[in-house]
């Protein structure tokens, strides 16, 4: 397989988002600029949203590139150029003059596209090409002209389906930490919370004798262990706000600290962290390496290893984020009052109660922890395979591979 370099303008139509302004506000239809395309994907904790009468207005017509539609990709042009993201066909959100987006024509298959640009291959060419300003910026011009691998359409559905089969790895691998974070979670609220006798957080009025009235602050402390930014190693991993999942106690991204310009904040493996901005996002995880991360997130440690796990699941708790939520601080950008949280009462079960809580639990714990490190080994051999794929070192002219009907467009299906 020769390599047959292409300019991306005779693959695809180019175009970028609104030049029109368009007023925010804090719910509706989402609005994306470049701040949401980050290295490690699309960010949507911090995402603006636009009226449904000027999504229709400006976004409802389908012949319109303004208006992304399956298949199509965005990313952002102005600072740090993000990973792209494929649009889905139930995506629905506006775009703003900073972002791109590209339709491919019949030369090139979106999803094999969208693969290449998330290859170090071109983001690579996209750092040397980008120009403007300090903080960086690509023209539509300059887009078009970007160089492109691109094999025939055999070829690049066999590339496609290859790292299809990867993909589908790391999603099975999701939907298991899926089912074991909900038996967890479940057991939590059988234990304590749905019982009459076991109501744990004092909004509740039924209050188990028994068990000890404590603070939250009684079982745990927030570390401020500060990591100046002339003492961080390049490849340490980093956490950012952007990386801690929604709804979830698992960490999925994480980067390194060779971007970061700011001291940050150490944590451990087995913290707990929470996302004090705009705590309705519901970000709290727990950790599963050593790290530091942004100060943005709250680094929450046991006093007492036993109550690790009842700890995360009532900070996780939709009671303890309505909590968070209604005490926040600010108005555009809340943030979480820690003072406040750490005063709220529990009752806290006896030790043995405890103790077979998390002889349960526990190993699920550590599941979710390996199942989290095959998908980190799976998405580096990912990225390692696919430059040889495009490149043609590894050749697939001779393997009988299907494309994948999942994969195709209405207009792919129907052609064949």
């Amino acid at each position: 397989m020769g390599i047959n370099f292409q300019k991306l303008r005779e693959l695809c139509v180019i175009g970028d988002g609104i030049h029109t302004s368009i007023e925010r506000q804090d719910s509706g239809v989402p609005y994306f600029t470049s701040k949401n395309f980050k290295p490690d994907g699309l960010d949507l904790t911090n995402v603006d949203y636009i009226s449904e009468s000027d999504y229709e207005r400006y976004f409802i017509d389908k012949k319109s590139l303004l208006n992304p539609i399956s298949q199509d990709i965005v990313f952002g042009i102005i600072g740090t150029i993000g990973t792209p993201y494929l649009v889905k066909p139930e995506d629905r959100f506006g775009i703003s003059s900073s972002v791109a987006i590209l339709r491919s024509k019949k030369k090139i298959l979106p999803k094999y596209l969208y693969l290449y640009m998330s290859s170090h291959i071109f983001q690579s060419t996209v750092d040397i090409m980008k120009s403007g300003s300090a903080q960086g910026f690509l023209s539509l011009e300059m887009i078009g002209n970007l160089p492109i691998i691109a094999p025939d359409l055999r070829i690049q559905e066999k590339i496609a389906a290859i790292l299809h089969t990867y993909d589908n790895l790391i999603e099975a691998n999701k939907l298991r930490i899926g089912i074991l974070e909900r038996t967890i979670e479940e057991l939590y609220k059988e234990w304590f919370v749905r019982s009459p006798k076991r109501k744990m957080i004092e909004l509740k009025p039924e209050l188990p004798s028994s068990w000890d009235l404590v603070t939250v602050e009684d079982l745990c402390k927030e570390i401020r262990k500060s990591v100046k930014l002339e003492d961080l190693d390049s490849k340490q991993t980093y956490l950012g706000l952007e990386h801690l999942s929604r709804k979830s106690i698992s960490l999925y991204k994480s980067s390194t600290t060779d971007s970061v310009s700011s001291n940050k904040l150490a944590f451990q493996k087995f913290d707990i962290l929470f996302g004090k901005i705009r705590p309705y996002l519901h970000k709290v995880c727990i950790a599963n390496f050593d790290g530091v991360c942004s100060t943005d997130i709250l680094v929450i440690r046991p006093k007492d290893n036993i109550h690790l796990i009842y700890l995360l699941f009532t900070i996780f708790s939709d009671a303890f984020i309505d909590l968070a939520n209604v005490s926040s601080k600010g108005t555009k950008m809340p943030r979480a009052d820690w003072d406040f949280l750490k005063k709220t009462e529990l009752r806290l079960p006896p030790r043995d109660i405890l103790e077979s809580f998390n002889e349960i639990c526990m190993p699920r714990i550590d599941q979710i922890f390996i199942f989290l490190q095959q998908i980190k080994l799976l998405e580096g051999m990912k990225a390692a395979l696919l430059p040889r794929l495009v490149s043609g070192e590894l050749s697939v002219d001779d393997l009988d591979i299907q494309y994948p009907p999942s994969m195709q467009t209405s207009d792919e299906a129907e052609e064949k």
